[in-house]
């Protein structure tokens, strides 16, 4: 499995992470929060997709960089 195919997962990961919760919030599954509730937008969730994206980027670069010499 080359360094292309793993940032491709990554990254395919990472953004699930961050479609699940706005699917699960248009579908109605999960309640609209409360506007000044003190609560964070950015779940644990989020910022594991935060995460895996950055590290798709970061392994992206580096097969790029094998790639190009």
């Amino acid at each position: 499995m080359s360094l292309n195919h793993i940032a491709l997962g990554l990254g395919i990961l990472g953004l699930s992470c961050f479609v699940w919760p706005i699917i699960q919030r248009v579908s109605g599954r999960t309640p609209p929060e409360a506007v000044g509730s003190g609560r964070s937008l950015r779940s644990p969730l989020w910022w594991a997709g935060f995460v895996l994206t950055a590290a798709a980027l970061f392994v992206q670069r580096m097969a790029s960089q094998q790639a190009g010499g």
